[in-house]
């Protein structure tokens, strides 16, 4: 019969002489590598939202010239309401006066902005322009006569019933109709 030379190693590899402390300890080291592991997997993925969040409300405002915004508000404003119920009745004078010249208008607006939620006015006819200001849906605008094309964008150049003059994507305002 043969002795080993190591009878430990052949004992422990036969899985009879295993320390239950050292089993304990080793699955104790597992849960808690697990537990570090799910909670810094929990820590990044809030850090990259944080950081989407950042970026979207950082980009925000140079981006909201693309955003679709739905269709155009089909909701007449109160003073379209006012005008078709109550149609304006003048009685004929007894005698005809003539008419004075019509004053030379100074701003009359030929275009609104038709989009559902607040836009860019801005310096350029580009969204690296800074926005001078934002307008609201169903603000008046002043066509000047100038268009410009960036990428796949038409931008027109306006002025506002204040004076201040700007440029706007030509798929946020609509004609108006006087």
């Amino acid at each position: 019969m043969h002795t080993p030379r190591w009878p430990g190693v052949c004992q422990a590899m036969r899985g009879t002489m295993v320390e239950p402390s050292l089993t304990s300890r080793l699955r104790q080291r597992s849960r808690r590598s697990g537990m570090l592991i799910g909670l810094s997997m929990a820590i990044s993925i809030l850090i990259i939202i944080a950081g989407f969040i950042w970026i979207y409300v950082r980009l925000g405002p140079y981006l909201s010239d693309f955003i679709p915004s739905g269709a155009a508000d089909a909701t007449p404003s109160p003073t379209e309401v006012a005008a078709v119920a109550t149609p304006a009745a003048t009685p004929a004078p007894a005698e005809p006066t003539p008419a004075p010249p019509p004053p030379t208008p100074t701003w009359q607006a030929t275009h609104r902005v038709s989009a559902n939620t607040d836009v860019n006015f801005r310096s350029g006819p580009n969204t690296i322009s800074p926005p001078i200001r934002t307008l609201a849906p169903g603000t008046l605008l002043q066509f000047l006569g100038e268009e410009q094309q960036s990428g796949n964008t038409t931008w027109m150049r306006c002025r506002l019933e204040d004076g201040t003059e700007g440029w706007i994507a030509a798929t946020l305002v609509a004609p108006h109709e006087p």
